[in-house]
């Protein structure tokens, strides 16, 4: 087992955050918009399972998410 969450988890935990700053459905392409990447971009790492990490990064950091939290399995158990 793997202690990185996978590429698609990593993408519904951002549309978790994004989610609290609108008021309908948020979709991939909303994810690929806050990461500053295009959607095909984003489609290609999902499927690879090769997240991008450093966007990743620079989001939470603009967000004030703690990274360590957001990309390990331990996300879950903290949001309980």
């Amino acid at each position: 087992m793997s202690v990185f969450v996978e590429a698609r988890e990593m993408i519904e935990r951002i549309k978790d955050v994004i989610s609290k700053d609108t008021d309908g459905f948020v979709y991939d392409y909303h994810v690929a918009d806050a990461l500053d990447i295009s959607y095909s971009t984003l489609r290609i790492n999902i499927m690879k399972n090769k997240p991008p990490i450093v966007k990743i990064i620079i989001f939470c950091r603009k967000n004030g998410l703690n990274i360590d939290d957001f990309l390990f399995n331990v996300y879950k158990s903290k949001q309980n």
